[in-house]
């Protein structure tokens, strides 16, 4: 007999694909509780409502891109290298694991948050400003640590250049009438190093390879596709 925990996530794995397939708005806790073959009081012991279901994958998806994007704390890159490769390694992974579902780009669809309750809102938005201070920390900590030298004003106007970069090139990578090979993601670095070489960095902090970049997300995404902190957890 399953677990708990197992039905839960072979649910979740369920209704990604029917999300992949035809969208959130279509399907129904009815047709997911045939589709994963558990009873409706089964399904709704699980998960309660449709916004208990996407808050659910949409955290599991942030969280295990976070979980990713820690690994480059723990290799031999720059200060300077790794805030790149953070900030780009959603648009790398994109080109090798496409995702219909687009849970990580949730929050620019507003036919999806129209019906969903102010709570659910909530919760959506508390995960993705728990991302969103978890970068501004980590230049803090380059500050405190003395690895960069940068005014608090000269920082946010960084975390907001970096994460309009960012999530432009997820909405590019997204885009179903952009051609693919239009942007690479040699551009997206090469945006990020133009916003980064305004700061003051310390020594060998100041670094910048793009092939050692390159190598780092290529590691960071076959650890990923091996089972550790993939950043679709529920895919196939």
């Amino acid at each position: 007999m399953e677990n708990d925990n197992a039905r839960k996530l072979k649910v979740a794995k369920t209704a990604l694909g029917m999300i992949r397939e035809c969208g959130y708005l279509q399907f129904t806790m009815n047709d997911l509780s045939k589709a994963a073959n558990v009873s409706p009081g089964t399904l709704y012991r699980t998960f309660p409502s449709k916004d208990d279901l996407l808050v659910y994958l949409f955290g599991s998806v942030v969280g295990s891109l976070r979980a990713s994007l820690r690994m480059f704390d723990r290799m031999d890159l720059s200060e300077r290298e790794k805030v790149i490769c953070r900030i780009c390694y959603q648009y790398y992974i994109r080109s090798y694991n496409p995702d219909l579902s687009s849970l990580d780009l949730i929050g620019t669809n507003s036919a999806i948050f129209n019906q969903a309750s102010q709570e659910t809102r909530n919760r959506f938005k508390e995960i993705f400003y728990e991302t969103t201070q978890w970068q501004a920390a980590n230049f803090t900590n380059l500050v405190l640590t003395g690895k960069l030298i940068s005014s608090e004003e000269e920082l946010k106007k960084t975390i907001k250049r970096l994460i309009v970069i960012s999530r432009g090139g997820m909405v590019i990578a997204n885009h179903i009438f952009i051609e693919k090979e239009m942007y690479q993601i040699e551009d997206l670095m090469e945006f990020c190093d133009l916003v980064l070489e305004q700061l003051t960095w310390i020594g060998d902090e100041g670094r910048c390879d793009f092939r050692l970049i390159l190598l780092a997300m290529r590691t960071v995404r076959d650890k990923s596709a091996s089972g550790h902190s993939s950043q679709f957890p529920f895919a196939s």
